[in-house]
């Protein structure tokens, strides 16, 4: 099977081809840029996995790179013959509070509709926090805050999270399974992790041994206001909801559909991720 994945380069295209070339797939790769007809030619199994993430970006950046760009693609791959389209969403779309997460949803939005009556079979996947060697983002920030000492954080609300190598392979049985026209799964592991669980794997993998938390809420709370002061986003409460907001997300209908089965736990690859951010 020819599959063509975007974003190769990236934390997570880079481990899919790892996987699907383990498979015996022929890959084709590019970045954020579009392919070229000779790379859509034959292909069976389209993954978009490219896209504005990680940073902050104006609402018409996410317009124009993560929705009018995966539209441009989707209908090139329908035009190609592509059987199967499938689009990395994100949970942030269930409820969208930023311009990255609203245009994630429209964006999933419209390839469901364009698409519900089409020989080509639109597939969604809904990634919760995604972690494992390499990883950027806020999980990259806060393992570095650890890495410098960061106390131990009270317990916030309970979070769904995803390892990278579990996650490719729900992606790479996408090739295998046909798993039914239209479908939305969320991709988690299954556990459950606040920021004092995410802090404890990481000092451990650091060979600390983290205390009892020292710092009452208030303190987290003023500490994350001034940081978001010196971000010049005062007021906006943002770092501390990344830090202790969290939701839960199923991941029964994937598991049902594919047969898939996680076999991580962050605990089990923080090791790894602590020696790939070692400096």
């Amino acid at each position: 099977m020819k599959c063509l994945v975007t974003g190769a380069t990236g934390f997570i295209g880079s481990e899919l081809c790892r996987q699907l070339e383990a498979r015996g797939a022929g890959v084709e790769r590019c970045g954020r840029e579009a392919p070229s007809d000779s790379q859509l030619t034959g292909a069976q199994a389209v993954f978009h996995c490219a896209g504005i993430a990680h940073r902050a970006a104006a609402d018409q950046d996410y317009e124009t790179h993560n929705y009018r760009a995966t539209v441009a693609l989707a209908q090139r791959c329908a035009e190609a013959g592509v059987a199967r389209f499938v689009f990395l969403s994100s949970v942030i779309a269930v409820a969208p509070v930023d311009a990255y997460g609203r245009w994630k949803l429209r964006t999933e939005e419209t390839l469901l509709e364009e698409y519900r009556d089409t020989a080509m079979n639109v597939v969604i996947l809904r990634p919760a926090l995604v972690y494992g060697p390499g990883v950027g983002g806020n999980l990259a920030r806060l393992l570095a805050l650890v890495q410098r000492g960061m106390p131990t954080p009270p317990p916030g609300s309970p979070r769904s999270m995803v390892g990278l190598e579990d996650l490719c392979t729900a992606l790479c049985l996408l090739t295998e399974i046909d798993p039914g026209r239209g479908r939305v799964f969320f991709a988690t592991d299954g556990e459950a992790y606040d920021l004092q669980r995410i802090h404890r794997c990481f000092s451990e993998a650091l060979g600390r041994r983290p205390g009892p938390p020292r710092w009452p809420g208030w303190c987290w709370r003023l500490a994350c206001a001034l940081y978001d002061s010196l971000q010049l986003a005062p007021f906006s409460g943002a770092t501390y909801r990344r830090l202790f907001d969290g939701r839960e997300y199923a991941n029964t209908e994937l598991r049902t559909a594919l047969g898939w089965q996680p076999r991580q736990r962050l605990e089990d690859v923080a090791l790894r991720m602590v020696a790939e951010a070692a400096p």
